[in-house]
């Protein structure tokens, strides 16, 4: 059964003035893309967005805001500042070029990224690599906000505000995906300031938007992509990047040519549990933000949009020399996650010491499975049937599980 998501009184009231102006033919915090970057501006005192090749993902996101989201007040409240951060960000990345261009011409350490459909032990192998003394894995705080801006910086406690009050309103998360702020995170939001990127997508239920980042270039949303990685390498000097975005699964010829150092593990896992799973997730992130969601139509879309990143992983992987990418199954990471880890070292010619080893363990021993609540789902709650989900998976399944 899927648990509905219970907004707080104060949240209530305000959503209940958004419904009375929706009424009324009002519509409050209209999504138009020059006020966001006039919204940006005034924030950081800062107006040059550099290349305009953001201009047209930002302009249809806001058009499926509008016309697919169904957000309540609090969520166009969340939404808009998650746009207005994006350009933020953009602002800064870009002030950061013109101020100290050495940076973006460094090579990268050669980072190690984890890649694979969401769900298929990306974030328990990401947290475990991160264990590593050599490893810099930036957390949830400073992935949502990469770069620090101009005087006190508050990202640590703005991402802390809001991760509390999230878990007031769905408290099951935690269950679904361990949420704190000072855990390494996955790195989508390094997209957002491209204006192409999957975290639009994992936040509303954006229709629109989720159809033109499907069909769209992957390369500039890459190309800005890199320059974080330098600017986050910048900051901590010879260690090495330790990552993860099941988003990159669908789109590794452009992360390899974009980071041709990285060293890059692929998990598997079979897609019938995969699936179930993370639409569940995405039920719980997408509905605190909207009115009401579509269950059935929200998880036809993610399930559409994973067939598409194996089929493309899948045509990509004929093409990419043998061993270039290591490939983990789920089940041998769960036997053996120490194992694994040394495999992927070995792998990748880096040094394991006993010291990483204890850290692994250690971490393991006081996290145990389910320690955080036990994560139910079925098909069922979403309109499908197993065998519906695995019959649109079988050539994954065949080529890799």
């Amino acid at each position: 059964m899927l648990e509905p998501v219970l907004h707080p009184l104060p949240s209530r009231i305000i959503n209940g003035i958004g419904a009375g102006l929706r009424a009324g033919g009002l519509h409050p915090l209209s999504f138009a893309p020059g006020k966001f970057k006039k919204r940006a501006t005034r924030m950081i005192g800062l107006r040059d967005f550099g290349e305009a090749d953001f201009e047209e993902g930002l302009s249809v996101l806001c058009e499926s805001v509008e016309r697919d989201a169904g957000l309540l007040l609090t969520g166009r409240l969340a939404y808009r500042d998650l746009i207005t951060n994006s350009l933020v960000t953009r602002l800064l990345r870009i002030e950061a070029r013109q101020r100290r261009p050495a940076v973006f011409k460094l090579p990268l350490v050669p980072p190690l990224i984890v890649l694979g459909l969401p769900r298929s032990g990306t974030t328990l192998l990401h947290r475990l690599l991160s264990l590593s003394e050599d490893a810099r894995s930036p957390a949830l705080w400073e992935m949502q906000q990469p770069i620090p801006p101009p005087g006190a910086d508050e990202r640590r406690e703005m991402s802390l505000r809001e991760v509390k009050r999230f878990k007031k309103v769905a408290p099951d998360i935690d269950a679904k995906h361990h949420v704190d702020v000072d855990e390494p995170e996955e790195e989508i939001f390094l997209f957002d300031s491209s204006f192409w990127s999957f975290s639009f997508w994992v936040m509303a239920p954006v229709y629109g938007y989720l159809d033109w980042y499907l069909r769209r270039d992957p390369l500039p949303g890459y190309r800005v992509y890199r320059e974080h990685l330098q600017l986050l390498q910048e900051t901590s000097p010879g260690k090495r990047l330790t990552l993860k975005a099941p988003a990159h699964t669908g789109h590794i010829e452009a992360l390899i040519e974009t980071v041709p150092e990285a060293m890059i593990v692929q998990t598997h896992r079979d897609p019938v549990k995969i699936t179930s799973s993370i639409n569940s997730l995405m039920y719980t992130l997408q509905s605190y933000l909207t009115e009401s969601l579509d269950v059935k139509r929200a998880a036809a879309a993610n399930t559409g949009m994973f067939v598409q990143f194996v089929e493309r992983n899948m045509a990509s992987r004929r093409t990419i020399p043998e061993g270039r990418i290591l490939d983990i199954r789920y089940r041998d990471l769960t036997a053996d996650p120490v194992g694994t880890v040394k495999r992927i070292y070995d792998h990748f010619g880096l040094k394991f010491d006993e010291s990483f080893e204890s850290r692994m363990r250690k971490w393991m021993a006081e996290r145990p499975q389910h320690k955080f609540g036990k994560h139910e789902y079925a098909a069922e709650d979403f309109g499908m049937t197993d065998a519906q989900i695995s019959e649109q998976f079988k050539d994954y399944v065949e080529r890799f599980l």
